[in-house]
């Protein structure tokens, strides 16, 4: 029994030993993939716009997860000595602000440590208080990525090809911070956009002008194509005069359309849509003596092409203007008596003001 237990305790031995040797390999790993480290120089007896931009600099690249040393120079020469040669830290880059000479802009000096570079632009105020900070800032760090940038979208050169060797390779967060500068992310499609508004429909010269409520519902699959249905009314305010009397027409419609768009610059999009779907009228009569009044419906199928703009105002919301050629079929007659006094959408015409949301 004592050597079964000698053996079992000599076995858990060597199992934390092994344990512990695989610890010892692992520390190193982790202690390697610590954040990456930035050097922010500003001249001894800076303004207060150099330091708040150095604040408002340092903030930004501790946020994006990296290290940030902050320094003070001496002076000029000590200030470009730093960024040279920023000394055993292992930055991977530094950063120099000082105020310009005529005291109404910045110079700003970026040392890329990874491909040896140095990049210095002037930078002027945009706006003012920490608005304009925090702008100052931003074009600083986008300065950084841009001279970082290089290494990352310049092909490698083929084994046979002669060519200087190609800058050394970043650190795993400095490249996917750079990253995030050259891949712009792609924006979701909504495959569902909801617009209501108000529509005026033309009947024909012999009915005038109706209003309406509108409503329509389109489905995308791809971004430049879309299907749905749009339906207008009830629409009141058109009316049919002949000898015997007049008629109120209450007017309803209701299209199943296809519609292609495509972008016309900025927030501005064109669209063209063609469709087919129904028509229907009521026509209320107000007969003059000795006629009797009366009501009466018809139904007519419905096709229709359409031009429009729409125009992008913030997030997912659009306001959209159209039009729609419209011809009913069978045509659509109002009939006193004997006398047809009144033919509507032969053709007729359709206009709408809209407010679209992407969902």
């Amino acid at each position: 029994m004592r050597g079964r237990v000698g053996v079992a305790a000599h076995a858990t031995l060597a199992a934390w030993l092994s344990l512990a040797s695989l610890a010892s390999l692992l520390v190193p790993a982790v202690a390697r993939a610590e954040p990456s480290r930035v050097l922010v120089v500003r001249e001894r007896g800076a303004d207060a716009v150099v330091e708040r931009a150095e604040v408002r600099l340092s903030a930004e690249l501790r946020a994006a997860g990296f290290v940030v040393d902050e320094r003070v120079a001496e002076g000029d020469a000590d200030a470009r000595r730093l960024v040279e040669q920023p000394g055993d830290g292992g930055a991977f880059a530094t950063v120099l602000l000082q105020r310009a000479a005529s005291g109404a802009s910045t110079d700003v000096w970026v040392a890329d440590h990874v491909t040896h570079k140095t990049v210095v632009r002037r930078m002027d105020a945009h706006g003012s208080g920490d608005a304009a900070d925090r702008s100052l800032a931003l074009r600083i760090v986008e300065l950084m990525r841009a001279s970082l940038v290089e290494a990352l979208v310049l092909p490698t050169p083929a084994p046979h090809e002669a060519s200087p060797a190609p800058p050394p390779a970043a650190p795993p967060d400095v490249t996917r911070w750079t990253r995030d500068a050259i891949h712009e992310p792609v924006a979701s499609l909504a495959p569902i956009r909801l617009a209501l508004g108000a529509a005026g429909t033309f009947g024909g010269p012999s009915v005038g002008l109706a209003f309406a409520p509108e409503l329509r519902v389109a489905w995308r699959p791809a971004e430049t194509w879309s299907f749905g249905v749009l339906a207008v009314g009830p629409a009141f305010g058109a009316r049919a005069t002949g000898g015997e009397g007049s008629a109120q027409l209450r007017q309803e419609l209701a299209l199943l359309e296809a519609t292609f768009e495509a972008s016309l610059g900025g927030p501005v999009r064109g669209f063209a849509g063609i469709g087919a779907g129904a028509y229907h009228f009521v026509a209320s009569g107000d007969a003059a003596a000795p006629f009797t009044s009366t009501s009466a419906d018809a139904w007519s199928a419905l096709f229709g092409v359409g031009l429009g703009v729409s125009v992008r105002l913030a997030g997912p919301s659009s306001l959209v203007l159209d039009a729609h050629e419209l011809l009913a079929a069978p045509k659509p007659v109002v009939a006193f008596a004997s006398d047809h006094v009144a033919t509507l959408m032969n053709p007729g015409t359709l206009l709408s003001l809209s407010l679209a949301v992407e969902l």
